[in-house]
């Protein structure tokens, strides 16, 4: 298929270009950040009147060069910089190196040279902890999402309803797009992708040796999906199952991990004052939907609404919304809550809207008294006719243009 070029992502990078920030892209492995880089590096060259020489970059993954010191870094990156023009410098997978925030810094704040510096993650919290602590409001921080299923079908002329299903199945990680024709590769792929970011993101960063466990932790977040998750209630809940055995502590050190490697996305319960009102529990969504079948299952027949309600999360906060999840005091449950702009919606998700389940769909929507916009995304739609004020939308509408 080839590389699907982000126009959005190199757009905003152009915002950014030449601007004393540091430029940070995180996003979960593989998804697509070093292409990003890559394309970007390629319109600088083709657009602007910017010579190869004058882009320095380094790709931390490659084993050749994780040995080398912050300071021998700086030094090499420096002598390659002469005379007044700007140097471009791309420092993907940064993370790989001790004290990487000093060499960044080092060029940021160099008085003789003028460097644009852009650097790559995987571990979000790493990335902005270390540069905050040491760079406070002077980079700029950029959330690279998995291949969206608009991108998808808008660069490969695809029909959307023939491809939904195999987008439920397989995600939109980068290395998966060229592999979506043979299904026993691709489920490969996505398998080591997953077992990769455990082992480089969480159990090396971290020095644990309990990779079942975190494993299992995750995999049981995977399977409950769009349900709460208390981390009081989880040691007891593994332990019956007879898993393992972990504290309160050590789930919430685990689940922490794997939000900050990207491989979860927590969503906290909203109040209408601001505060999340259960501190200790918490829905989890996986950060692509083809590692989330990993662990479920690659049968996209299957769990689609689960599947569905994981899409739309990570397209709302693709979006760039504050997203959280609901629960009224009588007990009505609202799937998202989505915040931007001082503009707030209500989402429900559902596989297929009928009147059989209109009560707990649309009538938990309709329980909320207040005039944000009320929203039901579904893939079909069986209901009788009804004008209640609540917002009908595909799921493949939604996905291409918003709410």
């Amino acid at each position: 298929m080839g590389n699907i070029i982000r126009t959005e992502y190199i757009n905003i990078l152009l915002n950014w270009k030449d601007k004393q920030f540091i430029k940070v892209l995180t996003g979960i492995r593989r998804s697509g950040k070093s292409t990003i880089l890559s394309q970007y590096k390629d319109y600088l060259i083709k657009n602007f009147d910017i010579q190869q020489e004058q882009i320095i970059e380094y790709d931390f993954n490659n084993p050749n060069n994780q040995n080398v010191s912050y300071l021998e870094l700086y030094n090499e990156i420096t002598s390659k910089a002469n005379g007044s023009a700007t140097y471009y410098v791309f420092l993907d997978e940064i993370q790989e190196i001790k004290a990487w925030e000093k060499c960044v810094i080092g060029l940021f704040e160099n008085k003789k040279i003028k460097f644009d510096v852009y650097v790559t993650g995987s571990n979000s919290k790493l990335l902005s902890t270390e540069l905050s602590t040491l760079l406070t409001g002077r980079h700029k921080d950029i959330k690279v999402f998995p291949i969206s299923f608009a991108e998808m079908i808008r660069y490969f002329t695809l029909q959307p309803d023939n491809f939904f299903y195999q987008y439920l199945c397989y995600g939109g990680l980068g290395i998966t797009v060229n592999n979506y024709e043979n299904q026993q590769d691709l489920q490969a792929i996505l398998k080591d992708v997953f077992n990769d970011t455990i082992n480089q993101d969480i159990k090396y960063r971290h020095g644990t040796k309990t990779h079942n466990q975190i494993n299992k932790l995750i995999e049981y977040a995977y399977s409950n999906v769009g349900g709460t998750i208390s981390i009081q209630k989880v040691p007891t809940l593994l332990k019956n199952t007879k898993q393992f055995s972990l504290s309160v502590r050590t789930i919430g050190y685990y689940l922490q991990w794997a939000c900050d490697s990207l491989l979860l996305h927590k969503v906290e319960y909203y109040n209408p004052k601001g505060k999340s009102v259960l501190k200790t529990s918490s829905k989890y969504y996986a950060g692509d939907l083809g590692l989330l079948s990993t662990k479920i299952g690659f049968n996209s027949n299957t769990n689609t609404g689960f599947r569905m309600e994981n899409t739309v999360l990570l397209q709302l906060l693709n979006f760039g919304y504050e997203v959280y999840t609901y629960k009224s005091k009588l007990g009505k449950e609202i799937d998202f809550v989505a915040i931007k702009n001082n503009k707030t919606f209500y989402i429900q998700v559902t596989a297929e809207l009928n009147d059989e389940n209109y009560k707990r769909e649309v009538g938990n929507l309709l329980s909320i008294r207040d005039g944000w916009r009320k929203i039901v995304i579904f893939k079909n739609n069986n209901e009788t006719v009804k004008n209640d004020g609540v917002v009908r939308k595909h799921i493949i509408d939604f996905l291409k243009e918003g709410l």
